[in-house]
């Protein structure tokens, strides 16, 4: 039989099977107790006080950009196989000026090994993060699975639209194109297995599909597009004409509803979506930038040289992604400007086609040599390599510490390993004798998000025409899992909250506020082993700095009883 040993305990403690235990249970076990109230000194006992970086996480007070605390490494936060709990009172804001960031994080990249806590949302494509706030916890020792099927949305659409979308615990994807016209632009909900609710039909004008959805202030919403560029105002030969109504965005309702909210501008395709400082932004081919102003009502708040396609939030600022001439723009809240092409020349990179935060910075993605570039505090551009041959890439997420990527034409998803290395772990189109003379033979991971503890990836044809390529692989949706994974894929609300990650035996737990709110199957493996040298980082991770506040953290080196837990969140008090 192994014994943990337990540290921390305090005098007054009584003996319990040859242990030393506090009468008050919450401190047995309790290796690391940070209460923030003006310093970042451990109250447990086991000398696992932090440094402070910044000026306010002393004070409980983390503002995104550079503020966090480092805990050395030690024996007592060495968590190795065994059960532990991590806990802290949390405080989000109630809009979304960038990604809202990590908790917790003591994670070895290069090994892969580690844990991470962080409160999230999903990010479709071309859009940005929504404005709820969903927590993730992951624990990984260099363990991947397979590739999940998890279905069709639709029967005859190959093009599974840049848009998944997590919202109110569902995950929700749209379609494109598909052989009749009652089943373009449909949005599903996934209801696991390969199985997938159809709610409806977005509108009831001509455009072929729905693009971008985004969660905004307690709603989803979704645009509608015509992706395919080949067709647009073109007449093909042999073909009827292509007709297309101008684009609109809509509000779900319930069941297969969904609530017009008027048409920014007249444009036949809508590309992405934005939750900016409690206000809905999308771009436009027009090349505008249109924000709403309720009800149907839109109004020009950008121009650029050209359309743009993703959308992005990070450090206060909102970000677009615009081709021919390409480059990156940022926007204050009143007025966009310039930040250049991310590869210097339009020979090497005319179009942006993704934005995302990984470790706090900005990355974007490029064709037609399908990069993925940083921006550095300098104001230069880094280049973080080219993911195998891709030309393009359309999706970028961070998933349990490591950054994924999914490129066209061979629709394959990479990781980020190290300074310009990636790693394919997934590749959809594996023809024989493959060539990119002809686009219609390439397909596109059209985005990637994360779910129920698990990476998700949507797969599309290049043109998203249903006469282009045949509805295979096409227009269904696949996941895998890194590592032992789980997340809470509500809104937990803004405002304080107490929040506990535990590993209990062979599953994971979450509980928000006393109660349990997920829990993960029971893991079949050999345990997952932390053992690492990585310092413990609060308000810091492989996503981006905390944006918020938080008191009270604690780890234990045990899983907490569900009273145990309740007596906490209901016991810590907050200073406001």
């Amino acid at each position: 039989m192994t014994r943990r040993i337990f540290v921390g305990q305090s005098a007054a403690a009584i003996s319990i099977l040859g242990q030393r235990v506090h009468p008050d249970t919450t401190q047995y076990g309790l290796v690391g107790h940070w209460p923030l109230k003006g310093d970042a000194q451990d109250r447990s006992g086991c000398g696992n006080h932090g440094r402070v970086h910044g000026s306010g996480p002393a004070k409980g007070e983390f503002d995104g950009r550079t503020g966090f605390i480092e805990v050395p490494p030690s024996a007592s936060l060495n968590f190795g196989a065994g059960d532990f709990t991590l806990c802290a009172r949390i405080w989000n804001a109630d809009d979304t000026n960038g990604v809202r960031g990590d908790l917790l994080c003591q994670y070895e990249p290069v090994r892969s090994r580690g844990l991470n806590l962080n409160v999230t949302s999903s990010a479709g494509g071309y859009s940005s993060h929504g404005d709820d706030r969903h927590l993730f916890f992951g624990i990984d020792d260099a363990r991947i699975s397979a590739w999940e099927d998890c279905g069709r949305p639709s029967a005859t659409s190959n093009y599974v639209s840049n848009s998944l979308t997590v919202f109110n615990g569902s995950l929700f994807a749209a379609t494109t194109d598909a052989a009749k016209e009652e089943d373009w632009g449909h949005v599903f909900r996934y209801r696991g297995g390969q199985r997938w609710e159809d709610c409806g039909r977005v509108g009831t004008l001509k455009a072929r599909g729905v693009g971008p959805m985004i969660v905004h202030k307690g709603s989803l919403y979704a645009a509608t597009w015509n992706y395919d560029w080949t067709r647009v105002g073109v007449k093909k030969p042999g073909e009827p004409t292509y007709e297309a109504d101008f684009c609109r965005v809509y509000r779900y309702a319930s069941g297969r509803n969904w609530e017009d909210c008027g048409q920014p501008g007249e444009c036949r395709r809508l590309f992405g979506l934005a939750s900016y400082r409690g206000r809905l932004f999308v771009t436009a081919e027009d090349g505008r930038c249109y924000v709403h102003d309720g009800k149907q009502t839109w109004t020009v708040c950008g121009r650029f040289p050209n359309y743009a396609h993703p959308m992005g939030v990070h450090g206060d600022r909102l970000y677009a992604g615009v081709l021919n001439p390409a480059g990156i723009w940022e926007y204050d809240g009143s007025t966009w400007k310039p930040l250049g092409n991310p590869q210097g020349s339009e020979e090497r990179c005319n179009q942006i086609h993704a934005i995302g935060v990984y470790r706090s910075k900005l990355h974007v993605t490029t064709w037609p040599e399908g990069h993925v570039l940083r921006l550095d505090p300098n104001g230069k551009w880094t280049d973080c390599g080219r993911l195998g041959d891709a030309m393009e890439i359309n999706g970028l997420v961070v998933y349990n510490g490591k950054l994924y990527g999914g490129s066209i034409p061979r629709a394959e998803v990479f990781r980020y390993e190290a300074e310009g290395q990636w790693t394919s772990v997934g590749q959809f189109l594996k023809p024989a004798n493959y060539s990119f003379k002809d686009s219609t033979e390439w397909a596109r991971v059209t985005s990637l998000t994360v779910y129920a503890g698990k990476l998700f990836a949507s797969m599309g044809s290049c043109t998203s025409s249903h006469l282009d390529a045949p509805a295979d692989f096409r227009g269904k949706v696949f996941a895998l899992q890194q590592g032992q994974c789980i997340s809470y894929d509500r809104d937990i609300g803004p405002g304080w909250k107490h929040i506990a990650a535990i590993r209990r035996g062979s599953r994971l737990e979450i509980y928000v506020d006393g109660s349990r709110v997920s829990q993960s199957p029971a893991w079949t493996g050999s345990p997952v082993d932390l053992e690492n040298g990585a310092s413990l980082r609060i308000g810091m991770g492989e996503t981006a700095h905390f944006r918020g506040r938080m008191q009270d953290v604690r780890a234990y080196n045990r899983s907490l009883k569900p009273a145990e837990l309740q007596a906490l969140a209901g016991g810590s008090r907050v200073t406001a």
